[in-house]
């Protein structure tokens, strides 16, 4: 089986290291590439392809929900968690409408490391 490609995108870089150093452990996951704002964000989940974008929703440039938005016309099958400081339900609602696989408050890192895991070890996933 392949690795789980996951691509990173918040504009705290120590949000970003702290969640690589985590993820880079579990066996079968890879942290293929990182974004610190919306627009790079774009770029790098075209560039890179990955299977998993962590996607924060306040960032300059252009919002997580943009980036969502975009991805979600691309492609279909990626998989999108919202990893955000704000646990609002409405931001939640209009994420998971907006093409979200799930959403997942930033003290939610256990829940993040076992959707990689039940991902990683999901023989049916399309990677």
């Amino acid at each position: 089986m392949k690795d789980l490609k996951i691509v990173l995108v918040d504009d705290s870089a120590i949000i970003r290291d702290y969640l690589d150093m985590t993820l880079a452990r579990i066996e079968g996951c890879t942290v293929v590439g990182m974004a610190a704002d919306g627009n790079e964000a774009v770029n790098v989940i075209r560039e890179l392809r990955p299977h998993v974008v962590v996607l924060d929703i306040t960032m300059p440039h252009r919002s997580g929900i943009d980036v969502l938005r975009e991805i979600r016309k691309q492609d279909s099958d990626m998989v999108i968690i919202m990893f955000t400081a704000d646990p609002s339900i409405v931001l939640e609602d209009i994420c998971l409408k907006e093409g979200a696989n799930h959403y997942l408050g930033k003290s939610e890192v256990l829940d993040l490391i076992a959707i990689c895991k039940e991902l990683v070890s999901n023989q049916s996933c399309k990677f």
